[in-house]
């Protein structure tokens, strides 16, 4: 008989190094701790298969199972296992720290590590061309000295695990890893580790990013035989692959199965609100003006087909809803169900440009706040203006040495800073002459988009000086130029704007500019890092003497 997990009645697995736990302890989505679970389940299931199967109890619990009474072996770790302290040093951003140590203290205590094991945290301020394996070291000698081993002054100490963040001003930064020499993992192991955190670490989430690190790590070192992904191949020799393939697919079809439910309620909550707002949608639809306007002739057009598109995703909530379990786990399904998410909530931010429109035409008494709508993407986009010239005047130049590059920044800079002033001033006109029923909605419309297409062209401009600026080779530039389209064209914005649907694809978003800008020095920097040092550094140069402790860094 079986379980409703899939495993013979009478028996469990520990997975020590893919405990759920961290992951709600700094918010971080489950899916991938999940599928990491049932993987590192696969591996013992093999493990066990390969030594002699799962009918004896006995070699179930010496691998660390637990029967069905509840006993089990050590390798059954609580939350927290292992953990035999927690060392803080948290000097970035001038000293004044850049993480949660609350949220690090909370987070290490549910990560279980598979032999005791120390965890010590150093985050500095940094600069592109510092060697951090060295600055560890030296931070090390002055301030920790029981970092080092007492036995071999040229190694780190046993059960010790070091992670240092170096946080550049300018963006981004290096991560670095180092371990006793009981608890060293081999240099692939440690890039693997050192990227585990670099999703958050390229967002500034400083605290996450660390977390992850330690969690990847913890799973990592002192790995039990029976978890190792080198076992797989001998044991599929012996028979193991099905077994492990069979959990591996099972895995993949409940991801299907948890992205598919999770579009489906997405979807759905938009298309209810489209429904509660359905009658008003009409109303506002027929009372938009029928000749003379573009604005309202594009918002017509998208109501014509609105109805159409409204009864479709009906029917597509419908028969989504109506699918079972087997076909919820399958990846075309789950495509539809997210999918259907994204067009209805595209349905649900027309119907609200539709009735923002209509209160402007008709000047109903909601007018003003339909027309704070209309504005309030192009006040968000200038309220991130001067956040990306200061971005653009800290830029370090020293290490290409390039004065022209400098100027040419300082000139792009200045210029996008003197008409900041100007464009704020045309908002507010445009806004009193509204106010004073001095101007017409279609002739108010088309001033924000002019304002907006200028913005657009002013930071496409200044995008480019940014980009010659930072990059070497035109390879370079043409991967940053990718980024920051990427990120423009992921632009999403629900907040009842008439622009932002008819005219969609048109205008750049200062949010979105620093996301794109960020991302492309990230993807040119980590391109530089492994060109020139195969993705990690190692080695303890200008002043690490003799010292070889195990450990390296890496840029994100």
């Amino acid at each position: 008989m079986t379980r409703s997990d899939g495993y013979p009645h009478g028996i469990s697995f520990a997975f020590s190094g893919g405990n759920m736990h961290s992951t709600t302890t700094h918010g971080r989505a489950r899916r991938g701790t999940l599928l990491r679970g049932r993987l590192g389940r696969a591996a013992a299931l093999a493990a066990a298969l390969l030594i002699g199967g799962l009918s004896a109890a006995a070699p179930a619990t010496a691998l660390g199972f637990v029967d069905s009474a509840g006993v089990g072996s050590a390798a059954v770790a609580p939350a927290g296992k292992n953990l035999t302290g927690i060392v803080i040093d948290d000097t970035a951003d001038g000293g004044l720290g850049v993480l949660n140590e609350a949220k690090i203290r909370a987070g290490l205590e549910e990560i279980n590590f598979n032999e005791p094991t120390k965890v010590a945290i150093y985050t500095r301020d940094g600069l592109y061309e510092d060697n951090i394996n060295t600055k560890t070291l030296l931070r090390a000698r002055q301030k920790h000295p029981d970092w080092i081993s007492s036995s071999d002054s040229d190694k780190w100490a046993d059960g010790l695990f070091i992670i240092t963040l170096s946080v550049e001003r300018r963006g981004g930064g290096q991560i670095g890893t180092y371990f006793g020499e009981d608890r060293k993992v081999g240099t692939g192991n440690e890039k693997a580790i050192q990227d585990a955190g670099k999703t958050n670490f390229r967002a500034a989430d400083w605290t996450a990013g660390v977390l992850d690190v330690a969690q990847a790590a913890a799973r990592k070192m002192n790995q039990p035989w029976y978890l190792s992904p080198g076992l797989w191949w001998p044991v599929g020799i012996g028979g193991g692959v099905v077994g492990i393939g069979a959990v591996v697919v099972s895995a993949s079809r409940s991801n299907n199965r948890d992205r598919m439910a999770a579009g489906l309620a997405s979807g759905k909550n938009s298309l209810t609100r489209v429904t509660m707002d359905l009658d008003n949608t009409e109303l506002s639809a027929r009372a938009l003006p029928k000749t003379g306007s573009k604005h309202a002739a594009d918002l017509e057009a998208r109501f014509t087909s609105f109805m159409q598109r409204y009864r479709g995703l009906l029917t597509e909530q419908q028969e989504l809803e109506a699918t079972d379990k087997k076909q919820r786990s399958t990846s075309a399904v789950r495509d539809r169900a997210e999918l259907f998410a994204v067009q209805a909530q595209d349905l649900d931010t027309v119907d609200d440009a539709i009735a923002a429109a209509a209160a402007l035409y008709a000047r109903t008494a909601g007018w003003r706040d339909a027309w704070r709508l209309q504005i309030a993407p192009l006040e968000e986009d200038l309220a991130g203006i001067p956040g990306i010239i200061q971005t653009g005047q800290s830029m370090s130049f020293g290490f290409w040495g390039s004065a022209e590059r400098e100027g040419t920044m300082s000139a792009a800079s200045a210029a996008l800073d003197a008409w900041l002033p100007t464009a704020r001033q045309e908002l507010q006109d445009v806004s009193a002459q509204m106010e004073a029923g001095s101007i017409e909605v279609d002739a108010a419309l088309d001033r924000l988009v002019a304002l907006r297409a200028e913005l657009t062209q002013r930071l496409r401009d200044y995008s480019s000086a940014q980009i010659d600026a930072f990059a070497k080779t035109e390879r370079e530039r043409e991967e940053m130029h990718e980024q920051m389209d990427a990120a423009q064209s992921s632009s999403r914005r629900r907040s009842g704007s008439i622009l932002d649907i008819t005219s969609p694809t048109i205008f750049w978003s200062s949010v979105n500019y620093s996301t794109g800008y960020q991302s492309g020095v990230s993807s040119v920097e980590s391109s530089r890092s492994s060109a020139s040092s195969g993705g990690s550094t190692t080695g303890y140069s200008g002043g690490g003497g003799s010292f070889s402790g195990s450990g390296s860094s890496s840029r994100f």
